[in-house]
């Protein structure tokens, strides 16, 4: 029984290498620029990063996670020392002092692909025409080799009906527009194939699944030699 467990643990390990393979892209929060006047009782970067996840999610093969703070990737990551907390807050679409785009080097820190993040330039509110304006800059990067993929720009507008009285409609209406706009850009980008290798590369990561690849296939290696002395 000792054996059929170890051999079942060691077949685990090794499944994730068999299985197809899924790219991971980091949604980042926006920066802002003065342009934009946040509204009041509104979270305009979370309702943003949702609906930009709302129209990528279901592209094939990707898998789309928006950075938080908190969570358990990134303590991990400061806990280690791999992170800086000053390279924890928007705008990540900028680059370092070395050439590599923020974004590169924390999508590469915590496993992703891709990283996608951008500003919001402008968001306006007219109470006469109750009409809301956004506009927003986003930058695909490729996070191996700190690739530009594409960088978008669009706008969305969003206005009240009659009998409607609640600013935030008009806000949820632009959002929706701009993100309707952009993400078949960003789709189409990521269905392309990926451009050679640059010079410039982001810091080197661990590959995680590769390791316990290694030690599954290690362990099954052991409890196939083990079954053969019995034999």
């Amino acid at each position: 029984m000792r054996k059929v467990w170890f051999l079942g643990i060691a077949l685990m390990l090794c499944v994730p290498l068999f299985a197809s393979e899924t790219r991971e892209l980091i949604l980042f929060p926006f920066g802002k620029s003065t342009a934009a006047q946040e509204p009041e009782e509104f979270n305009l970067n979370a309702e943003l990063m949702g609906a930009l996840y709302a129209q990528l999610k279901d592209t094939p093969g990707l898998y789309i996670w928006r950075f938080r703070e908190n969570s358990p990737s990134v303590r991990r990551a400061l806990d280690e020392n791999r992170l800086r907390r000053d390279r924890l807050n928007p705008p990540f679409n900028e680059r370092e002092a070395d050439g590599t785009f923020r974004s590169a080097r924390v999508g590469a820190l915590l496993g992703a692909q891709y990283a996608l993040a951008g500003t919001i330039a402008e968001f306006r509110y007219d109470p006469n025409t109750r009409e809301a304006t956004i506009t927003v800059t986003l930058d695909l990067v490729n996070v191996r080799t700190n690739e530009l993929m594409v960088s978008v720009g669009e706008t969305g507008r969003g206005k009240l009906a009659r009998d409607e009285s609640d600013p935030n409609l008009a806000y949820i209406r632009a959002i929706s527009k701009v993100t309707q706009k952009i993400a078949p850009v960003i789709k189409e980008r990521l269905a392309s194939p990926v451009a050679p290798e640059s010079e410039t590369k982001p810091e080197k990561r661990v590959d995680r699944r590769r390791e316990r690849f290694t030690f599954g296939f290690l362990l099954l290696l052991i409890g196939v030699g083990i079954e053969l002395k019995d034999f």
